[in-house]
């Protein structure tokens, strides 16, 4: 069985279970439809990468699937600021996407479904996207809600980057996506933002 296959059979299964994940933790409640908009979202677009990808996927094909479904950055983006307006920090928002891929992988190894490593590196390569742009999102709009009441623009800026900085550094130390992907990516350009502004306070 292709996982592709896998998230269509057991698809209702996998939010179910990432929805008691969610719900398992210190959040705030989700509204009517937001869980829906955000975690079937994210399986419908990882079975279209998983699709183009093949059953005989290699792994540059996993590597290029940002670039064939740049959907799943953006889907991510308004998901991050969603979560925002209802109230949860960039860790919580973090923890939804790692419970989708823990919702998976657990449910997978019950079922005794074995993933391919094209397969492996395409669903890492959907979940480094997500995290990123989710990421990414939630805290440019955070800064951009919150800059008018900040008496000092620089101060903003920064907490906003080494939050950034902090959680994407903590997310490659799980070892759940590769430091040469988007997460990686997202992490070297708020310390390049960070080096950058410095300067200009010097």
């Amino acid at each position: 069985m292709t996982l592709h296959q896998f998230l269509k059979e057991n698809r209702e299964d996998l939010i179910r279970r990432t929805r008691v994940k969610v719900a398992a933790r210190s959040s705030p409640p989700e509204q009517a439809g937001h869980l829906e908009n955000g975690v079937p979202m994210f399986l419908s677009q990882l079975s279209a990468a998983l699709v183009e990808q093949g059953t005989g996927g290699t792994t540059q094909s996993a590597h290029a699937s940002h670039d064939a479904h740049p959907a799943i950055g953006e889907s991510a983006a308004l998901r991050g600021r969603d979560l925002l307006k209802l109230g949860f920090t960039i860790e919580q928002v973090v923890h939804e996407y790692g419970d989708v891929c823990q919702a998976i992988t657990e449910l997978a190894e019950e079922r005794q479904a074995t993933l391919s490593i094209p397969e492996f590196h395409t669903l890492n390569r959907c979940l480094d996207n997500a995290i990123a742009g989710a990421v990414s999102a939630w805290s440019e709009e955070r800064d951009r809600t919150r800059q008018p009441e900040e008496r000092d623009a620089l101060h903003a800026k920064l907490g906003r980057l080494v939050e950034q900085a902090t959680t994407t550094f903590e997310i490659l130390l799980q070892g759940k996506v590769a430091i040469g992907g988007q997460t990686g990516g997202l992490l070297k350009r708020a310390l390049v933002e960070m080096r950058a502004l410095l300067g200009k306070a010097r």
